[in-house]
């Protein structure tokens, strides 16, 4: 639902996020996306997907969402360290179903930024660089949340240069029972090469009106482009 939407940060990181409403029978949004600016100057960013289609699911993404707000406030450090105490938290606590979930840090690191991010089962983010290469940074995943707490979480760097683009996404975008999906990320990473000269809104826009899905799923967008 719109009203849970999140509102995004300003500039100097620029920021945009575009979540269609999901074609199956109910309805309920379960996919998320959030974008905050810490008080150290880093902008976190969320991206994640509550298995279920039910209002359990729809409430579950709420209430997960909340929680690792409250955690980045209390400046939970690294993203992997943030992420193990939020499954401690729903394993303690909720009966929640089983969530995936990235959670990054865009930080700035003298005149460029360094991504820092850590995974719970999620697909992996797309950086397209200035020069307009797509990379999917792929890395050790971790468990999705609510399977087991006690493994451990890794956590992943990279460097970004000014006017780089880093899309985090659901599986509702590239999903499609006809198409294997590294067939779909290759066409999301052409589609995304193609468009990335764009503003940053109209960019996302355009992911959502022709991603390479079936569209059977909600989905959940989240695009933030260093300044140049």
């Amino acid at each position: 639902p719109r009203l849970l939407r999140p509102t995004l940060p300003d500039p100097p990181y620029a920021a945009a996020a575009n979540a269609p409403p999901a074609a199956a029978p109910t309805g309920l949004a379960r996919d998320w996306y959030d974008a905050i600016l810490l008080p150290d100057g880093a902008v976190a960013i969320v991206i994640g997907d509550v298995v279920g289609h039910d209002l359990q699911a729809a409430a579950a993404m709420a209430s997960t969402r909340n929680m690792l707000r409250a955690l980045l406030f209390e400046r939970c450090t690294p993203p992997s360290a943030c992420l193990a105490q939020l499954d401690r938290t729903l394993e303690s606590i909720t009966d929640n179903p089983v969530t995936t979930t990235s959670l990054a840090r865009i930080e700035p690191v003298g005149p460029a930024w360094r991504l820092r991010w850590s995974t719970a089962g999620h697909i992996p983010p797309l950086l397209i660089s200035p020069g307009g290469r797509a990379e999917f940074l792929f890395a050790e995943p971790g468990l999705p949340l609510n399977v087991n707490s006690r493994q451990p979480r890794p956590d992943h760097i990279r460097p970004l240069p000014p006017g780089a683009t880093v899309v985090f996404f659901t599986d509702g975008l590239i999903e499609h029972p006809a198409h294997p999906v590294d067939e779909s990320l290759d066409q999301l990473a052409l589609l995304a090469i193609a468009h990335a000269a764009l503003p940053l809104r109209d960019f996302v826009q355009t992911l959502a009106d022709q991603h390479p899905s079936d569209g059977h799923d909600d989905m959940a967008i989240l695009a933030l482009r260093t300044p140049r």
